[in-house]
């Protein structure tokens, strides 16, 4: 079982990362290590941090090669599929999942996530934002860890949460890829194991229907069948004829 590290752990490697920095560098930490800062958990197996360029992504890794930091191998599935730029580790088992803009190729770092960011400290050249409770919450709620239902907990029932601000967030990040989906999933995982409904729970999994009947019609036109045809067939497979009325 790989270590957890706590907040003086995590403010120990950052500080030694920012003395080494050859540039400066803004970064958005999400995930466990924003919760850890905020007093929602003790400790985090790693650090999820998020770049706006591809530049000071290099950058950065360039600074931990130097404090003995190397290409993690033999990552669990679940990890693999978050799709980082790169995940990198040292001999303590202290662990960076990194990103450019993009989160497991679902969640980008969009100006409404970074106005909501706070600045949580500068540590020599490096400059840490932690992204808002709720966007920790969406991120948890497309990855597939096995303990992100249980961060997910965690944050509902020590902060107030907005949750309009995730069904917006949420609809926004789908207009380019739908994953209302992978959210709805996560939100009834959180109601089956802690007991926890979110309030946003029912809308997001009509929209995820919605999406889902929308892509299922889109491919049976594509494929050549004509509009009654591909309707016929979408109600014998279930979907009621509120869902199809806006086909």
């Amino acid at each position: 079982m790989r270590k957890a590290f706590e907040k003086r752990d995590l403010t120990a490697v950052l500080e030694q990362i920012g003395s080494v920095l050859s540039k400066p560098i803004e970064v958005f930490l999400l995930g466990g290590g924003a919760m850890v800062f905020r007093d929602q958990k003790t400790a985090t197996k790693d650090l999820d941090l998020v770049f706006v360029t591809d530049v000071d992504c290099k950058a950065f890794i360039s600074a931990i090669e130097k404090i003995g930091f190397k290409p993690a191998d033999g990552l669990e599935t679940a990890y693999l599929k978050m799709e980082a730029a790169g995940i990198w580790h040292d001999k303590n088992g202290f662990r960076f999942d990194l990103f450019v803009r993009v989160v497991c190729g679902c969640l980008e770092l969009m100006p409404s996530i970074e106005k909501r960011a706070e600045v949580f400290g500068e540590f020599g050249r490096l400059k840490v934002r932690t992204v808002s409770n709720e966007d920790v919450i969406l991120f948890k709620s497309i990855t597939e860890r096995p303990d992100d239902v249980d961060d997910i907990a965690a944050i509902v029932r020590t902060s107030k949460i907005d949750w309009k601000v995730i069904l917006e967030e949420c609809q926004l990040q789908s207009a380019k890829r739908s994953w209302h989906g992978l959210v709805c999933n996560k939100f009834n995982e959180l109601a089956e194991k802690h007991g926890i409904d979110a309030p946003i729970r029912r809308e997001v999994c009509r929209l995820d229907r919605e999406s889902v009947v929308r892509e299922a019609f889109g491919r049976r036109i594509k494929s050549g069948m004509d509009r009654e045809a591909a309707l016929t067939e979408l109600r014998k497979m279930g979907f009621t004829k509120g869902e199809l009325s806006n086909l």
